[in-house]
């Protein structure tokens, strides 16, 4: 299990529905930084996401954990 990590596809659903990190940051009261970090999967072998994170996520797009995330082979060589 340590060969597999979460891809985020935030991106798609903002391109999607053309909207801004900054946009959904302040319609959901999360921080830019962290929208922007899911939206670019930076850091996700280490990242923790908030539960209250996710339920925003997934009420704003209306979607499911399954549509926000894919658990994909790590390939990176630090892991």
């Amino acid at each position: 299990m340590e060969n597999l990590k979460l891809q985020c596809h935030l991106k798609k659903y903002l391109e999607e529905q053309d909207i801004s990190v900054r946009k959904l940051s302040e319609e959901i009261n999360e921080r830019r930084d962290t929208i922007n970090d899911l939206a670019n999967n930076r850091d996700m072998n280490n990242r923790r996401i908030p539960a209250s994170l996710l339920a925003k996520l997934m009420m704003y797009f209306d979607v499911t954990l399954d549509d926000l995330f894919t658990l994909i082979e790590n390939n990176d060589k630090e892991s």
